[in-house]
């Protein structure tokens, strides 16, 4: 099979599993690696908070001492409100952190769909009518604008909204945001 057409067949999968609104999870045994995708929560320096695509609650997976010098670099430049995929290992009930990398599925534009929670009055995380929730934070300017942060801050969970979007060194930040009748 030539390369092109494998790529083409993973795009495929990837596409899927982003449409149908769940991540695929990879592993069987305790100790196989697991792959999962979803919003960056918390981060601390011993364990990462992550909420995956699919869950109701956010998992928390450990970073242990020994992590290598490439996770720990990777880490470094990933902050919360970000979309990210992970590989984990089970170790009994804890969940070790193996590798982690920023995940930009589109990175500008406009998003209209349902307010699913919004986090410590600073940024929203958001689902669309189709695909996966996606993370959003105030721009530099926004931040700034009592009016509009008071307007994020009020969101509820099942508001619906429309966002216009940039991407950021850190994440997406938000130009403009409209409250929709719903």
């Amino acid at each position: 099979m030539s390369s092109h057409r494998a790529f083409a067949i993973l795009f495929q999968v990837v596409m899927l599993f982003a449409i149908v609104g769940s991540s695929p999870v990879v592993g069987g045994a305790d100790n196989d690696p697991v792959k999962v995708a979803g919003i960056l929560i918390d981060k601390s320096d011993n364990a990462i908070t992550v909420k995956g695509d699919g869950d109701e609650e956010p998992i928390k997976y450990l970073i242990g001492d020994g992590s290598d010098k490439k996770l720990k670099d990777a880490l470094k430049m990933i902050f919360g409100a970000s979309r990210v995929q992970l590989t984990y290992k089970k170790d009994g009930d804890s969940r070790n952190l193996v590798s982690i990398k920023k995940q930009i599925l589109k990175a500008s534009g406009t998003v209209t769909g349902t307010v699913v929670k919004v986090y410590n009055d600073f940024w929203v995380e958001v689902k669309p009518k189709t695909g996966v929730s996606d993370a959003y934070a105030p721009s530099g300017t926004n931040y700034k604008n009592k009016e509009f942060m008071d307007q994020l801050k009020g969101l509820q969970k099942g508001d619906s909204v429309t966002i216009t979007f940039t991407t950021d060194f850190e994440r997406h930040r938000i130009e403009t945001l409209r409250k929709n009748k719903n």
